[in-house]
């Protein structure tokens, strides 16, 4: 919930699915905090995820989410975080950690990248996910 003041809004699972879209908008105007709908609107989102390692990387997101917005209360951003952009390059950054010359590779290292990601503790995985976060917002930031 705290993360929908923050952005246009989440998308969890297919990014092409338009049902997928959580819009910050409509929903803070349709519910309100700690409203059952809402939960079930995610765990509807999160249900559809057919792998459960992935969906639940998707959960550890959502929460890292969380705790950057409430750490992070005049933090906004103008679009909606898609989750799987968010965790896929939260996987890379985690790979290219451990494997700091293999960046011209990572094509060829994706799946081992996953594989690799999934054995993480909860705590490293939001720790990358905090990495991809700050990568892709500073990224996203008018050069000056």
């Amino acid at each position: 919930w705290q993360v929908m003041k923050h952005c246009k809004g989440l998308i969890i699972g297919d990014k092409l699915e338009r049902r997928n879209r959580l819009d910050s908008e409509v929903i803070l105007s349709e519910m309100t905090a700690g409203e059952k709908n809402f939960a079930l609107r995610v765990e509807h989102l999160l249900n559809k995820i057919e792998s459960p390692e992935y969906r639940q990387v998707n959960i550890e997101a959502l929460m890292e989410l969380a705790a950057i917005a409430t750490a992070n209360p005049n933090l906004q951003i103008a679009e909606y975080i898609v989750l799987d952009v968010l965790v896929g390059h939260a996987v890379r950054v985690a790979w290219l950690d451990v494997h700091p010359g293999s960046s011209d590779r990572y094509d060829e290292d994706k799946a081992a990248a996953w594989r690799s990601f999934y054995s993480t503790s909860p705590t490293e995985c939001a720790t990358y996910i905090v990495k991809a976060f700050r990568f892709l917002t500073q990224f996203a930031q008018p050069s000056q």
